[in-house]
C-alpha cells in the first residue's frame, strides 16, 4: 500500500497509506498519539489536507502542500513535535515521489524522515506515536527497494517493522500489521514463493477485516494476482470484483484502476483480447489522471503484450517504446526487464534477430543486477527460441545456430525443471511444470535430437524422471508468516463493506490456501526474484549415473547450469538409474 497517509486527531500523517486526518474518517493511515499542540497547527492542516488530496489522486497539489508543511518545520528551534511532523510529511512525500517515478528521491526522503524519527524517539520516546511513523516509513521504503530490485534491503526493512508492531497494541499498530503482511505478500510474490505469499495475504485480509474494511481491497487484489498466476481465472475475477467494489466505495481511485487492469489481464489470458485491451487502456487513463506515471507505464507494457498476442505488432511497438523509456527513467528494475523481454519478442517476431538479441541481453543484465538469477533462465529460453527461428533464414550456418540455440536452451530447461522442486506438491507446482518446465525441456530435447546426440537425449529423459528426496528438513518461513486458515463459503454478490464490517471476509467457494497465489502491487504484476531458489520442503533430486561404463554426457551441462544461474539444480548425491 505505497501511498501517502493521514494521522492522529490534529497530527501529521505517516506514510503507510492514509487513515483519518484531523477530525475526519475518510482517509486511512497512521494517526499518532498526543497532539503536537497549537504551535504546529498550520503544519497539521497542510499535511492532513495533502494526505487527503493524495488519496484522491491529486498528487501534484499534495506534494506542493507537503513541501510547505516541511518548510514550516525547518526552523532553528524546532522541537520534538515539529520533528515528528516533519517525518510524517517527508514520508508522505516519499510515497508520492515513488508513485511519480522518482524512486531515488523517494529513498532520500525516506532516509531523512527516518533520521527525524530517530531524533524524536531519543528525545521524548514515543510520546507522539513516532514509532508507528517510523514503521510506516520502513514499510513504504521496503516497497521502493523492491521496485528498484534491492530485495535484501526490502527484507531488512520488513524485519525492522515487526518488533515495532509487537511492542504496541493500539490502532496504529493494528493498521501497520495489515500493511506489514500485505507488504510481505508483495515481496513473496516477487520471489514467486506462492504458498508463503498466500499465507501473508490471507493474514492481511483477516487483520484488515477486523481493523478497517476499507483496507481489505488490497489483500483481495493480492489473492487475485496469485489466482491468476496459477491459472484459476474464475477465482481471480471474483477476488478482483471484491477489490474493485471496496476500493471504489472507499474512494481509492488508484487501487480501483489497478483492479480494473488485472481484469483486463485476465480477459487477455482467456483470449478475449478486445475486452482485455479496452480495460487496460481504461485503467491506464485512470492512472495517468491520478498522476501515477510508473503504474501507467506498467499498463502500457501490458497493453503491448496484449496487442502482440492479438496479432497487432504495430500497436505493440507503438506502446512498448514509451513504456520502456518511463520504466527505465523511473528505475523500475523488474518491470523494465519484463518490458525489454517483450520488446525482444516483438523484434524477433519481425525478423530483426540482432536487435532482439541486444534487447534480451539488456533484460538479462537488469535481472542479473537485481539479483534475480533464476529469471535469467526465462530470458535465455526466449533467446533460444529466437536463435532457432533464424534457422528458417536462407544461407545461414544451420549447425552453428543449432549449437548456439542448444547452449541457451538446455541450461534454461534444466534450471526451470529444478525450480519446480521448490514448490510444494499441488496446483502451483503442476502449473509451473506444465506451463514452464515441460515446454522448456521439450524445446531442448528437440534441439538435441536435431543435433543427433542420442546419448544426451537418453540421459535427459532419465533426468526428467528423477523425483525429489523426501528427507529434507522443512525450512521455516523466512519472514515468519503465520499460515491462516480460512473457511470457504458460497456467496452471491453481497455488499463487501457491509459483510466485512461484521467481521466476515467472503472467499470464493472451494479454494484451499495451497491453491492460490497473491499480491497487491502497483500494477498487480510483480516479477522480482530472489538470488536463489531453495527447495523449501524437499531435497533436490540426485544426479543420475545412466551408464557406469562411460562418462556422463549431462553432468557437464548440470555444472554449467549451476554456474550460469547461481543456484543448485541437483543434489550432490549420485545414484544409478534403473
Amino acid at each position: 500500500m505505497t501511498r501517502p497517509v493521514d494521522s492522529a486527531p490534529g497530527d501529521g500523517a505517516g506514510p503507510a497509506g492514509p487513515r483519518q486526518a484531523a477530525g475526519t474518517d475518510d482517509v486511512t493511515g497512521v494517526r499518532g498519539k498526543e497532539t503536537s499542540g497549537p504551535r504546529w497547527e498550520a503544519f497539521r492542516e497542510r499535511n492532513n489536507t495533502a494526505a487527503r488530496l493524495a488519496s484522491e489522486g491529486r498528487n501534484t497539489e499534495a506534494a506542493a502542500m507537503l513541501r510547505e508543511a516541511v518548510a514550516l518545520t525547518r526552523v532553528p528551534d524546532v522541537d520534538a513535535a515539529g520533528l515528528d511532523g516533519r517525518a510524517r510529511a517527508l514520508g508522505n512525500l516519499a510515497a508520492i515521489a515513488e508513485g511519480q517515478g522518482r524512486p531515488d528521491e523517494a529513498l532520500r526522503l525516506a532516509d531523512e524522515a527516518l533520521a527525524a524519527c530517530g531524533t524524536v524517539l531519543a528525545e521524548v520516546g514515543d510520546r507522539y506515536g513516532t514509532a508507528a511513523v517510523r514503521a510506516s516509513i520502513l514499510l513504504n521504503r521496503a516497497q521502493t527497494h523492491q521496485l528498484v530490485g534491492r530485495l535484501d534491503d526490502a527484507l531488512a526493512d520488513l524485519d525492522a517493522v515487526l518488533p515495532i508492531i509487537e511492542a504496541g497494541d493500539g490502532d496504529d499498530e493494528s493498521y501497520l500489521a495489515v500493511s506489514l503482511h500485505n507488504a510481505r505478500a508483495v515481496l513473496f510474490i516477487g520471489l514467486e514463493h506462492w504458498e508463503d505469499a498466500e499465507a501473508a495475504a490471507r493474514r492481511s485480509l483477516e487483520l484488515a477485516a477486523a481493523h478497517d474494511p476499507r483496507l481489505t481491497g488490497h489483500p483481495y487484489a493480492n489473492l487475485a494476482v496469485i489466482a491468476q498466476a496459477v491459472g484459476d481465472f474464475d477465482a481471480a475475477l471474483t477476488y478482483l470484483d471484491l477489490a474493485q467494489q471496496i476500493h471504489t466505495a472507499a474512494g481509492d481511485a488508484t487501487a480501483a484502476a489497478l483492479a480494473l487492469a488485472n481484469c483486463g489481464r485476465i480477459a487477455t489470458r482467456n483470449g478475449d483480447f478486445a475486452t482485455g485491451r479496452r480495460l487496460l487502456a481504461e485503467a491506464e487513463r485512470a492512472l495517468d489522471a491520478a498522476e501515477q506515471p510508473l503504474r501507467a507505464a506498467e499498463l502500457r507494457y501490458s497493453r503491448a503484450h496484449a496487442a502482440l498476442q492479438d496479432g497487432d505488432p504495430a500497436a505493440a511497438r507503438e506502446l512498448i517504446g514509451p513504456a520502456v523509456a518511463t520504466l527505465r527513467s523511473g528505475g523500475h528494475a523488474t518491470m523494465l526487464a519484463e518490458a525489454l523481454a517483450l520488446r525482444g519478442d516483438l523484434e524477433a517476431t519481425e525478423g530483426d534477430f540482432d536487435a532482439a538479441e541486444r534487447t534480451y541481453l539488456e533484460a538479462w543484465q537488469v535481472y542479473e543486477a537485481a539479483g534475480a538469477r533464476y529469471h535469467l533462465a526465462r530470458i535465455d529460453m526466449r533467446r533460444a527460441f529466437a536463435v532457432a527461428a533464424r534457422l528458417e533464414q536462407p544461407g545461414v550456418d544451420q549447425v552453428a545456430l543449432l549449437r548456439l540455440a542448444f547452449d541457451l536452451a538446455l541450461p534454461a530447461a534444466l534450471a526451470t525443471d529444478a525450480i519446480r522442486h521448490g514448490f510444494a506438491p499441488g496446483r502451483t507446482r503442476e502449473r509451473w511444470t506444465a506451463q514452464v518446465a515441460i515446454p522448456a525441456m521439450a524445446h531442448a530435447l528437440s534441439l538435441a535430437a536435431a543435433l543427433r546426440d542420442g546419448a544426451l537425449v537418453s540421459e535427459l529423459l532419465e533426468h526428467m524422471s528423477a523425483t525429489v528426496s523426501l528427507h529434507a528438513a522443512a525450512t521455516a518461513d523466512a519472514l515468519g508468516a503465520d499460515p491462516v486458515e480460512s473457511t470457504a463459503e458460497p456467496f452471491g454478490r453481497p455488499d463487501p463493506l457491509a459483510a466485512l464490517a461484521n467481521g466476515t471476509a467472503p472467499e470464493p467457494a472451494g479454494r484451499s490456501p495451497a491453491e492460490t497465489a497473491l499480491s497487491y502491487t502497483a500494477s498487480g504484476l510483480v516479477t522480482g526474484a530472489s538470488s536463489d531458489f531453495p527447495a523449501a520442503r524437499f531435497a533436490l533430486p540426485p544426479r543420475l549415473r545412466v551408464n557406469p561404463y562411460r562418462p556422463s554426457q549431462l553432468e557437464p551441462w548440470i555444472r554449467e547450469t549451476e554456474r550460469r544461474y547461481g543456484f543448485p539444480i541437483r543434489s550432490d548425491e549420485v545414484i544409478d538409474a534403473w
